[in-house]
């Protein structure tokens, strides 16, 4: 095997590439599509006839290049001979020479050898129609970022993922609170029944994604979750073809934390509502959780990345490269953001102003005029900063509920214990004792008028002739 592979058209020679939409390596110049099959039988055929003449001149000089210790520092294209610098990390890249595609295979020998590969399935005009679609509404954006962002420049590569599964069981305990409220003329009252509750459960998680690269931002990552592991596929070369790579530098042992944190969560969440639909409120007071069966895959997952410089900083965008999902930070227009605040401000403010003169009998009232004033710059504030809280959707995972196979979910000991009773009295303002005093009478006052639209009832009237009939009815 030679130390770089690339794949060739068998029609026109040039770099085959695979799509993601066609499942199949294709030609970007003459059109043709072959499966990875037929390219690598076509790849095989050639070295055949190749091998059976004389005449083929070999160079001894080798496609992978290194350093006097060993390590890689470049490869050599197979196509036109440039070299190229590289380290020992690089797995798929690509000759800026001539655009040959080139796989490094040392790169996934022995434990670097991806257990699975999830192929692209948005190939590079959706990934680019995508991300123009999540530029558009943004009214915080300034418009030259757009006029000025390549957006053809984006770049398909295979970023590196460990998969953590595993096994969970354990334990909560939470304080259970029970409440009865009522109130008389003067107070208002809240009994509360507290409970000691423990909960238990065990459940699988499967596939849970943890960013393997450095180079790779950790909540940039998180952000394009979940893929669909289901459609991964054994590793092959031929799926490299077109993309750049690179392989692990994060082990397994410092990802598991954040795999761990995640389980953890989303375990205590599950308890939570367990516990939650017995009570008013709950407050957990402590936990124990155990996990086991544990089992790390390595992964390779396809990710579209564009970086930006704009007024001297550096903008990234990434994009699932199997769902389309985008994640990415946009500069602020700091003057449209503060004509958007204001835009706000005013509309509510003359609306809530207009409120405030019609329903004060069309007066004029300065202090409900200026309230309605302060309250439509706090709703203009609040519209600014969601707009501007629509320019970033990265966001670190915490939760896990994705990878959570939820036909495993067995609920276990429910066991509840009463702890104490405690009642808070409330007094009431003088206004709401007034309030309660006038609603006694009329209260009284409906009863009578009830029974007037119906005949009185017979033992109102009954009583002083009961003993005559009882002595009529004796003889």
């Amino acid at each position: 095997m030679s130390d770089v592979l690339s794949f060739k058209c068998p029609c026109c020679t040039a770099a085959l590439s695979f799509s993601g939409g066609t499942g199949e390596l294709t030609c970007e110049y003459c059109g043709a599509s072959f499966t990875i099959e037929q390219a690598r039988a076509a790849q095989e055929a050639e070295r055949e006839d190749a091998a059976s003449s004389d005449m083929t001149w070999t160079s001894t000089a080798p496609s992978v290049i290194t350093d006097e210790n060993g390590k890689v520092s470049g490869y050599r294209c197979t196509s036109c001979g440039a070299e190229m610098v590289a380290d020992e990390k690089t797995a798929a890249t690509e000759c800026p020479y001539c655009g040959n595609n080139a796989i490094i295979p040392q790169s996934f020998d022995g434990m670097y050898r991806p257990d699975l590969v999830v192929p692209f399935t948005v190939d590079r005009k959706k990934a680019q129609d995508a991300l123009r679609a999540f530029y558009r509404g943004k009214k915080l954006l300034p418009r030259s970022f757009t006029e000025n962002n390549r957006v053809e420049n984006m770049t398909g590569l295979y970023v590196p993922f460990w998969l953590m599964s595993c096994h969970a069981s354990g334990t909560a305990t939470f304080e259970g609170i029970k409440k009865k409220t009522w109130e008389d003329q003067q107070f208002k009252y809240e009994k509360q029944d507290h409970y000691r509750a423990v909960r238990s459960a065990d459940m699988d998680f499967q596939h849970i994604p943890v960013d393997a690269s450095t180079k790779m931002d950790d909540d940039t990552m998180d952000s394009l979750e979940p893929y669909d592991i289901s459609k991964s596929v054994a590793y092959d070369a031929a799926y490299f073809s077109g993309y750049l790579a690179d392989r692990y530098d994060v082990d397994a042992a410092v990802a598991q934390p954040r795999a761990s944190e995640r389980v953890q969560n989303t375990f205590l969440s599950k308890l939570e509502e367990s516990a939650r639909r017995d009570y008013d409120s709950i407050s957990r007071k402590g936990e124990s959780i155990r996990i086991s069966d544990t089992r790390t895959e390595y992964a390779m997952l396809p990710v579209w990345m564009l970086s930006t410089k704009f007024e001297g900083k550096v903008y990234s965008f990434a994009m699932n490269g199997q769902t389309g999902q985008v994640a990415g930070s946009l500069p602020v227009d700091k003057g449209e953001y503060t004509k958007q605040l204001g835009i706000g401000a005013a509309i509510a403010a003359v609306i809530l102003a207009a409120l405030v003169f019609l329903l004060g009998g069309r007066t004029f009232h300065p202090i409900g005029t200026a309230i309605a004033v302060l309250v439509g710059i706090l709703i203009g504030w609040i519209r600014a900063n969601s707009l501007k809280a629509a320019m970033n959707t990265i966001s670190k995972k915490h939760q896990a509920k994705s990878y959570l196979l939820e036909q495993s979910v067995r609920q276990g000991i429910k066991r509840d214990m009463f702890l104490f009773t405690k009642t808070e009295k409330t007094a009431k303002s003088q206004s709401q004792q007034q309030s309660s005093q006038q609603q006694r009478p009329q209260q009284g006052q409906q009863r009578p008028q009830q029974p007037q639209q119906r005949p009185q009832p017979p033992q109102h009237r009954q009583p002083p002739h009961q003993p005559p009939q009882q002595g009529r009815n004796a003889h």
